[in-house]
């Protein structure tokens, strides 16, 4: 093993809570060190401010080879089946849930619509610790969507396929749907997307509504946390350890250690290697599930930590609901933003979840037949985000790490059903989907709350009995 690093804050994971919390440590003066296990990606961004040894987003026939990172199966014992250490998604197989996420220098926002909300809950925030509220988290929502450069869609945009801005004798209606915001880099002239340069030198194309989705953006119109974030924040001071897997997190004596509080071995897969990073604070953001699975390994199977009697508890999907919607659309569904707005079937009364509509952007790459190719332009995914009571758990038994979830007792799914059920009868298609619920939006596992009883961390995201720990993803969201 390497000798010991050392930082005075170590962020584990670069996605929205690690990304967010390691710029603005850094603008506060702290020395901050991130680690992530996935690689920079290859796109018009990082290639203009000279990052090298980029790999290839999941484009093309790097689809195959660079698709899937892991899969975690319940028969594939303590360890995943990895297929590719530098692929893009990663598989986790539940009990009563699938759940999907993503490893790369900007964790998830290379894979997500650009889509940025508050919380449709006016209330979110209140009554779960004294010392935080909505009034007081409300400022950040605005930051970071100034950030992303984020803002509605008008007419004016002239976007292509946007059911928000269907005619009124259309089957789909997007009354009283809240349209997001959009991060995403729109032409200031429609039509005639130009290549800029932002104030941190950073190159992109304006949108040009064909190939900005799930498998990455390749011109940087869609705006992501390795620029819009990280970099600047390099340009500060921080340091990105990229291809650097974490494995364990172990307390430690400060007072034996020169005021580092812990120990963080991971594996550099650049070496093959693997090293021991202390440091005084540790920020766990490996992402919704990975947070988790980290905090479990490190307490239940190596030892270094200990207590949180809430972990793994508080596990949800977000309401996540996929299908697969043969539109047969004369329109080629393929252009337009990752997704085209809100919607419902024209007068239905269901008000309590949010669909939209995913075209197959970048389709021309696909490595399938033409003839399927074309077919799929007029086909798209039918999103939906539906009522969730996170009342799912995972656990980790003789090194194997589980999630338990039960579709049944999370009602808002059969009233995703019903929703579903009114599109197909509008419009006269068909959705196809799997019983079980498919979530790209996992929550919960590591939940903020009052005491060590009702949750695993407090009002600063710090871990009960732990100084100097903290979560910074969406494991820590109670609801």
């Amino acid at each position: 093993m390497a000798q010991a690093l050392k930082s005075e804050v170590l962020v584990i994971g670069s996605g929205f809570g690690g990304s967010v919390a390691a710029r603005r440590l850094v603008e506060a003066g702290f020395q901050v060190t991130m680690l992530e296990r996935g690689p920079w990606r290859d796109t018009l961004p990082t290639r203009s401010i000279g990052m090298a040894n980029t790999l290839p987003l999941p484009q093309g026939w790097k689809l195959l080879t660079h698709g899937f990172r892991s899969i975690h199966l319940p028969f594939f014992g303590q360890r995943p089946f990895t297929i590719n250490k530098t692929g893009f998604f990663e598989a986790f197989f539940g009990k009563g849930i699938w759940l999907f996420c993503t490893s790369n220098v900007g964790g998830g926002s290379h894979a997500y619509a650009g889509l940025h909300s508050r919380p449709a809950k006016q209330n979110y925030w209140d009554g779960h610790h004294p010392n935080i509220s909505h009034a007081q988290m409300d400022p950040y929502y605005d930051e970071v969507m100034a950030t992303f450069g984020s803002r509605p869609v008008t007419r004016s945009d002239q976007i292509p396929n946007y059911v928000t801005f269907y005619p009124k004798d259309h089957p789909l209606d997007s009354e009283g749907q809240t349209d997001p915001c959009v991060g995403l880099l729109m032409p200031k002239q429609p039509g005639h997307p130009q290549k800029i340069v932002d104030s941190n030198g950073v190159e992109r194309w304006e949108c040009m509504m064909d190939n900005n989705s799930f498998l990455g953006s390749p011109s940087g119109a869609k705006t992501t946390l390795d620029f819009a974030y990280i970099w600047p924040a390099m340009k500060k001071g921080l340091e990105v350890q990229e291809l650097c897997e974490v494995k364990a997190i172990n307390k430690l004596d400060a007072i034996g250690y020169n005021g580092m509080r812990y120990e963080v071995i991971y594996r550099n897969h650049k070496t093959g290697r693997d090293v021991m990073h202390a440091a005084k604070h540790v920020i766990v953001a490996a992402g919704g599930i990975n947070t988790v699975r980290l905090l479990m390994h490190s307490r239940d199977v190596t030892k270094g930590l200990d207590g949180m009697p809430r972990l793994g508890e508080g596990i949800g999907g977000n309401g996540d609901f996929f299908g697969f919607w043969r539109e047969n659309s004369e329109e080629d569904l393929s252009r337009g933003l990752p997704v085209g707005g809100g919607f419902k079937a024209r007068g239905s009364k269901y008000d309590d979840a949010y669909l939209v509509r995913a075209g197959f952007q970048g389709v021309d790459a696909y490595p399938l037949p033409r003839r399927i190719k074309n077919w799929l332009r007029h086909q798209s995914v039918i999103i939906g985000l539906g009522k969730d009571k996170a009342n799912g758990k995972s656990e980790m038994k003789k090194g194997k790490y589980s999630i338990f979830y039960d579709r049944e007792q999370n009602p808002g799914y059969a009233e995703l059903d019903q929703w579903m059920r009114e599109v197909e009868a509008a419009t006269g298609t068909n959705i196809y989907a799997f019983r079980t619920p498919i979530s790209v939006h996992p929550i919960g596992g590591a939940c903020l709350g009052a005491s060590e009883q009702t949750g695993v961390i407090d009002a600063n995201g710090q871990v009960y009995g732990h100084s100097g720990l903290y979560v910074a993803d969406a494991a820590a969201l109670p609801v």
